[in-house]
C-alpha cells in the first residue's frame, strides 16, 4: 500500500502551525514524524501524524497541558478521552472562577484609586453615622512601626488563604495626640472582604465597637493632619470621643508612608460634655 508523506514545511503551510512548534513537538516526543528517508534521513509526516496534529490542536485550544495531551493521544478511546476531558473541565471551571476574581479585584483596585484621587479634591466635612460592631484582625500594640510587623504576623495565615486582594488597613489612634494634629498609631488592624477569619487565632481578633461615629476624610502627611474641622465639630455638637480609628482609603501598592488618605472614625460617647 502506497503511503503519502509530507515534509515539515508542507505541514506548516497546510496547518498554520510553525515549523518551530512542530520541531518542539518532535523534540519532546509528542508528535514524531512516522517516516525517515533511509537515504537522506529527512523526516516526513504521515496522514496518521496529521490526525494526531488535529487532536493536539483541539486540545491546545482547550488550554489542556501537554502532558494531558500526551495521555489523550495514547488512549485512542473516545469514552476514555471524554472522561479525561470532564476531569479537566472541573479544573477549567476552577480557573475561570479564579480569573474572574482576578478581573473583579483589578476593577476594585481601580475604583479605590479613584476614591483616593477624589478625596484630595473634595472637602469631606464631618458626618454622623451609626455602625454595627465589626470584627477585624489586629496586631499587638507596638512602639514605632512595630505595630505593622505585629499585624502581618497575626494575619499571615488569613492573607495566605484569602481568595481576593480586597482588604482595608486601619489603625487605633492615640486620642490625645489628635489635639496637636499628630496621627499616632497604637495598633494596626485589617479587614478582609467577606472573610470569617477561620484561620486567625482568637487572641488576634479585635472588635470595633458599635455606635455613633463622627467621620471625616484626612490627608495625612508625615503623620500630621489638619484636624481642626473635626475638633470644631465635636466642640460645636458637645460630643466626646472615647476611641478613634483611621482606615486607609483604597489599597496602594506603591510606597506611600509619608502621604496617604484615611477616613477617620471617631467613636462617640452617648452623653458627652468634654471634647477630644
Amino acid at each position: 500500500m502506497e503511503h503519502t508523506y509530507y515534509r515539515i514545511g508542507e505541514v506548516s503551510r497546510a496547518t498554520g502551525i510553525s515549523k518551530d512548534t512542530l520541531h518542539f513537538y518532535d523534540r519532546i516526543g509528542l508528535l514524531v514524524p512516522d517516516h525517515v528517508d533511509p537515504d537522506n534521513q529527512y523526516r516526513y509526516y504521515s496522514l496518521r501524524n496529521l490526525w494526531q496534529l488535529d487532536i493536539i490542536t483541539v486540545c491546545r485550544k482547550l488550554d489542556i497541558p501537554l502532558e494531558t495531551v500526551r495521555r489523550i493521544l495514547a488512549l485512542r478511546d473516545n469514552d476514555a478521552i471524554t472522561a479525561l476531558l470532564m476531569e479537566y473541565r472541573q479544573e477549567a471551571v476552577r480557573l475561570s472562577r479564579y480569573y474572574q476574581q482576578v478581573a473583579d479585584d483589578i476593577v476594585w483596585y481601580g475604583q479605590e484609586n479613584e476614591r483616593i484621587a477624589a478625596s484630595r479634591k473634595e472637602d469631606a466635612g464631618v458626618r454622623l453615622i451609626t455602625r454595627e460592631e465589626q470584627l477585624v484582625i489586629a496586631g499587638k500594640p507596638g512602639a514605632g512601626q512595630a505595630y505593622h510587623a505585629n499585624l502581618q504576623q497575626a494575619a499571615r495565615e488569613e492573607l495566605r488563604r484569602a481568595p481576593s486582594i480586597r482588604r482595608k488597613y486601619g489603625y487605633v489612634l492615640d486620642r490625645e495626640a489628635l489635639r496637636g494634629g499628630r496621627v499616632v498609631k497604637q495598633r494596626e488592624y485589617l479587614k478582609l472582604d467577606g472573610q470569617g477569619y477561620a484561620h486567625t487565632a482568637p487572641q488576634d481578633l479585635y472588635r470595633l465597637p458599635a455606635g455613633e461615629y463622627a467621620v471625616t476624610t484626612l490627608r495625612i502627611q508625615n503623620e500630621r493632619a489638619d484636624l481642626s474641622p473635626l475638633l470644631d465639630w465635636l466642640a460645636g455638637h458637645h460630643r466626646t470621643a472615647d476611641a478613634v480609628f483611621a482606615e486607609e482609603l483604597g489599597l496602594q501598592l506603591f510606597p506611600y508612608l509619608d502621604d496617604y488618605s484615611c477616613e477617620l472614625y471617631v467613636h462617640l460617647e452617648p452623653c458627652a460634655e468634654k471634647n477630644v
